[in-house]
């Protein structure tokens, strides 16, 4: 009989998280990811089997945790699906935190050509909010309040074009002002009434 594991894997997932949106795959060294968690290298090898298992785990659980939830709260759930694409690209900078470390997924894919071992979690996470963007946009047009020509395809991908460039403008310290334009022409590219508003 195997001894009782002591710690909480959903805890260490998100220390690990936590680790590598600040310092990155490449970053983050083993001693990083044994102070972050609190594990010595022999459990997190047991379960994770590597520094690239942790990773992907850690990555995974963002998808589904941070990102799934924002797609639902902001553009799954509210009635008027057009603000909540507007909301859900300025929750990424109205955050408070300061200095913010960046989406663990935005980050990972800038970092992604040398951590080749992620791009399927990468690839799962964009999906996720492009398809997120693609069903507000289809209620958005069968409210009226999107035109009815407008085609939700080619404009989810080109707000997830928009949404990442902004991530990756907040994590370089671009002003609010700057972001408040980039979302403004975002919700001008789907033909929102509401351009302009915040």
């Amino acid at each position: 009989m195997g001894r009782k594991q002591l710690w909480d894997q959903a805890e260490v997932l998100a220390s690990a998280m936590r680790l590598f949106r600040r310092r990155g795959y490449l970053g983050a060294s083993l001693r990083d990811i044994e102070e972050a968690t609190g594990l010595h290298p022999g459990s997190l090898y047991r379960v994770f089997e590597s520094k690239d298992g942790l990773f992907r785990a850690a990555l995974d659980a963002y998808n589904d945790q941070v990102v799934r939830g924002r797609v639902r709260v902001h553009l799954l759930e509210p009635a008027d699906p057009v603000a909540g694409i507007r909301s859900f690209f300025t929750s990424a900078f109205e955050t408070g935190l300061d200095p913010d470390p960046g989406c663990l997924l935005t980050n990972t894919a800038v970092e992604s050509f040398t951590v080749p071992q992620a791009a399927a979690g990468v690839r799962r996470g964009l999906e996720a909010i492009e398809s997120g963007f693609a069903d507000a946009l289809t209620r958005a047009r069968a409210l009226g309040l999107l035109s009815a020509d407008l085609d939700v395809e080619e404009s989810a991908a080109r707000l997830l074009a928009l949404y990442q460039g902004l991530l990756v403008l907040v994590r370089a310290g671009t002003p609010l002002t700057k972001l408040h334009t980039i979302t403004d022409g975002a919700m001008a590219s789907i033909g929102s009434e509401k351009e302009g508003q915040r």
